[in-house]
This record gives C-alpha cells, structure tokens and sequence, in this order.
C-alpha cells in the first residue's frame, strides 16, 4: 500500500488523520493495526473523511474496545474464534493444539487490521464493504472462511510452514478466488446466542486469572515470616 512507504504520496495524510485520532482519543492513542484500516480509506476518500469514517468505526463497530492497551476485546475475538474451529473443525483444532500454534499467531491481525495486512487490497475493501453493513462477525465469518479452504493444508503442514502460509502464501492463495472466499463466508453459521455464551465464558475465564494472578502476589509477602525464622 502506497500509503505506508517513505515519502509516499499518502504519507503526511496518513500521518494526519492518525495523530488527530490519538488527540481525539487519548486513551486508546495510537494502534498501529489503526494505521492499515486508515490507509485504506485515505485510498478512497480525503483526510477530513477518513477521521470521520475512522470514529464512527471505532465508536459502532468495536474496534475501539479491540485498540485499548489491555485489548480485552482483542482476547475475545480469539477465544470465539479459537472455539469456532474447535466445534466446526476438531481435526484442525487439534492440529493447531498438538503444533503449539495459537490462535492469536495467525488471527491476532486479521481482526486488528481486518485483512488489510492478509489479502489483496481488492478483497480488503469488500471485506470492508461488508464489515460495514455486518460488523466484527463478518470479519469472524471471513476468518473461518480462510481456515475451512485451507483445512486440508493446514493440517500437513508444521509450525514453520503455518508461519509462512499465513504470513505469505495466504494472499496468493485467495487472490483468484476472491467471490469463493465470500461465498464460503457468507454461508458460515454464526450463533449469536453460542457467541454470547462464549464471551460469558471467556470474561470468567479472566477475571478467574486475574485473581489468581493477584493471589500469588500475596503468597511471596504470606511467606515472609516463615522464611526469617
């Protein structure tokens, strides 16, 4: 993307409208997953635009929550995403389990930037397009999309060649098939209620951690006259 090189004709306008978002909001800043989705839409509109489009997004369509420091929201996306495959591919689930390979090194940036670091810029825009109208569940719908075509593969390949499919040959894969990729997406089955089971599940599942986590640093202190006597 011409935006994000040197001296390129976007640059200082790229520059602009992400300084004015950090201004705007102080507490999420700068992202830099951020500076991908303002590019695309300097790509299609003036800077005065892109920073309105840009609050709306951040305001109405979650990122915003995915952007904070803690990226709780970020978390979510990948525990549903996690269970989506285990419940809809196991055999990959598993694969991915016995590789070592989570789900936030290969979707972490698919949510962040919504493709636009994946994919040819062409199919990046549809899946815009369509993020407006459905939200972060098509951006979910997408991604199981990707994983149920390239299944097959997956599962022969390692850790080191996962890596580099997902970091490399995932664009040359998709880029002649784009309307089979958003024909598989569209027929994705997305529960809502099993989706709000899941953020249930996952916000327990933290808050569970972040007590144990503040327990064990009570236990060096509850330790301390023991080890003196």
């Amino acid at each position: 993307m011409e935006f994000f090189k040197d001296g390129g004709r976007g640059q200082a306008s790229l520059f602009n409208v992400i300084k004015a978002y950090s201004i705007h909001d102080k507490e999420v800043g700068y992202c830099q997953g951020s500076a991908f989705i303002v590019g695309l839409l300097l790509m299609q509109m003036p800077e005065e635009e892109a920073f309105a489009v840009l609050v709306r997004l951040m305001e109405n369509y979650r990122l915003r929550e995915l952007y904070k420091p803690a990226m709780t929201d970020l978390g979510l996306c990948m525990f549903q995403l996690e269970c989506l495959v285990q419940e809809q591919m196991p055999d990959l689930h598993s694969h991915f389990n016995n590789m070592g390979f989570d789900t936030s090194m290969y979707a972490s940036s698919w949510f962040l930037t919504l493709f636009t670091t994946s994919l040819p810029i062409e199919i990046a825009n549809r899946i815009m397009d369509c993020f407006l109208v459905e939200g972060m569940e098509f951006i979910f719908r997408v991604a199981m999309s990707i994983l149920q075509q390239a299944r097959v593969e997956l599962l022969r390949l390692d850790m080191e060649g996962m890596l580099k499919y997902f970091q490399r040959d995932i664009r040359e894969r998709f880029e002649n098939d784009a309307d089979l990729l958003f024909a598989v997406a569209n027929k994705v089955h997305l529960n809502a209620r099993r989706m709000r089971k899941l953020e249930k599940d996952y916000l327990a599942k933290r808050t569970r951690e972040q007590e144990e986590a503040v327990e064990l640093r009570k236990a060096p202190r509850a330790c301390g006259p023991w080890l003196e006597v």
